[in-house]
Formats: structure tokens, sequence, C-alpha cells
């Protein structure tokens, strides 16, 4: 992993209240871990393994109705188109079996390297999947290659990635970031 320490997004409705309560919930899990950082309405948390941590929350937090998503994180990068590109297709490459489908899904604003304007959010996702030697499918994919762009201590923009099936995702709101 990168040297971004976190390794779990928590998205949720915004405000103070909703976050003390995200808060407060996750430590009655017994979930060690930590809060790396928190905007809005995103709570960056560090475990052991995002994987397994998905697994113990699922049943606890599918109760709390603030929470839109728990996502995994494979990897941190720089929130540049090229760069994204580049590692989600070493991740797609070793996760994604040749036979399998895959989407992209992408929240936030990634950048174009050379120039360090914003892309396009559908230029982005091009760019991204061109690089993935996998079938395309965006109705019903086998995986996701979920990018999120993030801020870390309310200055440094990241692109966290993940690449994964798509019920590793906690989605308790679907229709929400």
């Amino acid at each position: 992993m990168s040297t971004v320490s976190f390794n779990i997004i928590i998205t949720h409705e915004p405000g103070l209240d909703n976050y003390r309560f995200i808060v407060s919930r996750l430590r009655r899990t017994g979930l060690e871990h930590v809060v790396v950082d928190k905007g809005p309405s995103v709570i960056l948390i560090r475990v052991s393994d995002p994987y397994q941590a998905i697994e113990t929350l699922r049943e606890p937090l599918k109760d709390i109705p603030v929470i839109y998503r728990v996502i995994p994180v494979d990897t941190v990068v720089d929130p540049y188109v090229e760069l994204v590109a580049s590692k989600a297709r070493e991740l797609a490459e070793s996760k994604i079996p040749q036979d399998k489908t895959f989407r992209v899904t992408l929240h936030g604003r990634l950048y174009w390297a050379e120039t360090r304007l914003p892309a396009h959010t559908i230029d982005a996702v091009r760019v991204i999947a061109n690089g993935i030697n996998r079938a395309v499918s965006l109705t019903n994919p086998d995986y996701v290659v979920y990018v999120r762009s993030v801020k870390l201590y309310h200055r440094r923009r990241y692109a966290a990635i993940t690449v994964t099936t798509p019920e590793k995702i906690i989605t308790l709101k679907s229709s929400k970031p």
C-alpha cells in the first residue's frame, strides 16, 4: 500500500451528529481501527485488513440509515488520470480473471497529469477502462474498479482505488455517493 494511511472509506449523510453516531457505532463493533481523517460526509479509517473489516462491519452497520457506502481501499495514489489508470490496470490484471467483466465507477474529480486541469468524468473513466484488458459490463459487472477522489487533512487530494466484486462494497443508500 502507499504511504497514505487509510484503507476504508465510509460515506455518510453530512453533519457532525452523523459522524459522531457512526464513530460510536464503529467502536461498538470491536473492530480495531483508527480514524485517519474526516470530511463533511466522508470518514477515512485504517484497519489491518480492509476486506475482513467489511465482513465484520456488514451486519452492525446495515441498520444505520445515515451511511451511504463502506468501501475497502486497495491503494491510494495522486489524483491524476494517467496514474490512476496505471494502478487500476495493475490491480485489475491481478484480481479480475480473464473471463470476468468489470465496470469503472468514479466519484470525485481527477486531473490530467501534464496540465493539472480537471478531467471530465467520462473521459477519465474511458482512459481507466481502456487500460484494462477485460470485458466491460455496465449493467451487471462481475468486478468494480471503484475510484474515489478524497481530500486528506482538508488539503491534499488523493485517489483511492479498489478492484473488487460488487458485494465487497457495502452499499446502504445506492443512489448516493
